[in-house]
């Protein structure tokens, strides 16, 4: 196929699980752009993606060292100076050196949560970009996953009433695919996983601010906690957050607790779930909310399992694509995929990472 010059050139830096299982299927949808690089610290993760996305053999990669200088590898690399704008999915800890040299290299970037390891970090990234005039987007995905966007279009329609407090719960089992190195990052799978609690609970109530947090362990040598709950408020609204690390099974959820009805989504299913107020909680009330959200929960799943099944189920990553795209055209971001709030999410994370420590 002939390529408009038109398009934009994206490079995808990462090469990892979430580049080839949401980035690169989500790039696919967008006629506007155009794959035309790949970049990893390991050459079995660039043949991995050549394997599984055959129509990208012909594109050219680059094999990085993440331990030299980041800026002069990619000045040396010919074909990245025709990139427009590049996706990164690699390591937490890799998000700064790599984001600053493309930053610098003029160089529009989308990087996947959570934005940084530091808020100083997040400061120099974003004063390069607003320097240099490029977009920096975080991937917030699930704010438009089509069950986020249903919750939330129904919650600001007023249907549930007002909204008195967000309760979140994870379960993750560790004989799940991990990755590697999560043990590496503070409050290990805390750090990598927490950041979509934090600015889903940002949407439906407003400026984080984390009250109290604690957590228990299994062993001195394990970073990952075997229980952590905090305490914080999303604007006015408190919001609890609970999260076993040795669960036998893995369930993501966040609920919104209103006067008039309380919504549940379900992250892994995509699924949200309404049901509502069950009065004085009399028989029929409780046979007729059991009921509803048995029928709800299986109408979800069927529909989501075959997405789920023929790897087209992308959790907003998708909408996330196209909205980079749009604001590279534009030249401004909207806030839900912006360095603002990947700043906040970063923040209020490492509060929570203070607390635990301090106790």
């Amino acid at each position: 196929m002939e390529v408009n010059m038109s398009y934009k050139k994206i490079c995808i830096i990462g090469a990892g699980n979430i580049s080839n299982t949401r980035h690169i299927p989500s790039l696919e949808k967008i006629k506007e752009c155009k794959i035309c690089g790949i970049i990893s610290d390991e050459r079995k993760k660039i043949d991995r993606t050549y394997l599984r996305h055959k129509y990208l053999r012909d594109k050219p990669f680059l094999l990085i060292d993440t331990d030299k200088d980041i800026v002069e590898q990619l000045k040396q690399c010919k074909w990245f100076e025709e990139i427009d704008a590049v996706v990164i999915g690699t390591p937490p800890k890799q998000h700064f050196p790599m984001v600053r040299a493309c930053l610098l290299l003029n160089k529009h970037v989308l990087v996947e949560k959570p934005m940084m390891m530091s808020v100083n970090e997040c400061d120099e990234v974003m004063e390069i970009a607003h320097r240099n005039k490029r977009i920096l987007q975080v991937m917030h995905s699930f704010q438009f996953s089509k069950g986020m966007e249903e919750m939330y279009s129904r919650y600001k329609s007023g249907e549930f009433g007002e909204l008195k407090s967000i309760l979140e719960l994870q379960l993750t089992n560790r004989d799940r695919r991990l990755p590697v190195w999560y043990n590496e990052l503070p409050l290990g799978l805390f750090y990598d996983e927490a950041a979509h609690f934090f600015y889903g609970a940002r949407r439906f109530g407003g400026k984080l601010k984390v009250l109290n947090a604690h957590a228990q362990y299994n062993a001195q040598n394990d970073n990952t906690p075997r229980f952590l709950e905090a305490q914080l408020k999303s604007g006015n609204i408190p919001v609890q957050m609970y999260m076993n690390f040795n669960s036998p099974i893995c369930e993501w959820g966040m609920i919104l607790i209103c006067d008039k009805k309380i919504a549940i989504y379900d992250y892994f299913k995509d699924i949200v779930v309404v049901l509502k107020n069950d009065n004085m909680h009399l028989a029929k009330d409780v046979l007729r909310t059991s009921f509803m959200f048995s029928f709800l929960f299986w109408k979800g799943f069927i529909k989501n399992g075959f997405k789920m099944l023929s790897h087209n189920l992308l959790y907003g990553h998708d909408r996330c694509m196209k909205k980079y795209i749009e604001a590279i055209d534009a030249g401004e971001t909207c806030f839900e995929l912006s360095a603002e709030l990947g700043k906040e999410v970063v923040t209020a994370m490492n509060e929570v990472v203070r607390y635990v420590k301090e106790k």
